[in-house]
């Protein structure tokens, strides 16, 4: 029986990268009601500066709306001083129709006025009801980042560790058979290797125990002869039997 190395160190690599990612997982799952609270939060800060905005002009224009409305008021008072000092009725109803419509406009000036005062009230209203609405999002941000933390340093913790074991396991694999490992992890994380999946004493139905499409006994015998890579025709995950592997896992069959 040969001295099985490659697929032992490509077992004992695979086995890091599944942790690896069961704790990646388990980071993102933490994490993901914080960052879910935080976008939450980043969209109240918008809506509240765009509110914020709509104010400032809003004011600008009412503030520009008063300006004009006295200019107005106080030429209508100079028209009236006027009327004291015409010399013919033509020159008076002139004046008069000249106050009488500038009264109109005075009239429609104040009613935009008070229609933007309106918007102003509404806008404020709005203002404190999301103040408000974003104190309570800050407040269960706060409380999901104080739960988490001790959860997000464990993860990091072991993430960090693992990360350092996958470096180790990766030198103890031969060049090329590690090449051929990471090519198939990038598309499969964490599920580059399969067992090989059969019933004890029943050899014609053998297979992948990553994608469950049949193999053949020429696959069983390769593994089980040759300390060399044997792929799935079907995924393209490496094959192991761990009765060859010497890894003490137990067999996959039922």
């Amino acid at each position: 029986m040969p001295e099985f190395v490659t697929i032992p160190a490509l077992l004992n690599l695979h086995h890091t990268d599944r942790a690896l990612r069961e704790a990646r997982e388990g980071l993102e799952n933490v994490t993901r009601d914080q960052r879910s609270a935080e976008a939450n939060l980043a969209k109240l800060d918008a809506e509240l500066a765009q509110m914020e905005h709509d104010l400032r002009e809003v004011q600008a224009k009412i503030a520009a709306e008063e300006l004009e409305t006295s200019v107005k008021v106080e030429h209508i008072e100079k028209m009236r001083t006027a009327l004291n000092e015409t010399k013919t009725n033509k020159e008076y109803s002139a004046i008069l129709v000249q106050i009488s419509a500038e009264k109109a406009l005075v009239a429609e000036m104040e009613t935009k006025t008070e229609g933007l005062m309106a918007k102003s009230q509404g806008i404020k209203e709005a203002m404190t009801a999301l103040t408000a609405k974003r104190a309570s999002a800050t407040e269960t941000l706060e409380q999901l980042r104080q739960s988490s933390a001790e959860k997000v340093s464990q993860f990091n913790q072991r993430i960090t560790e693992l990360q350092n074991m996958r470096v180790e396991a990766a030198e103890k694999v031969p060049a090329e058979a590690l090449k051929q490992y990471e090519r198939i992890a990038q598309r499969l994380p964490g599920e580059a290797m399969a067992p090989v999946e059969y019933e004890e004493g029943d050899l014609e139905n053998i297979a992948c125990g990553g994608c469950f499409m049949g193999l053949n006994r020429e696959d069983i015998n390769l593994i089980r002869g040759r300390d060399e890579i044997r792929r799935c025709r079907s995924c393209g995950r490496i094959l192991y039997f761990a009765q060859v592997t010497g890894t003490g896992e137990k067999s996959t069959a039922k």
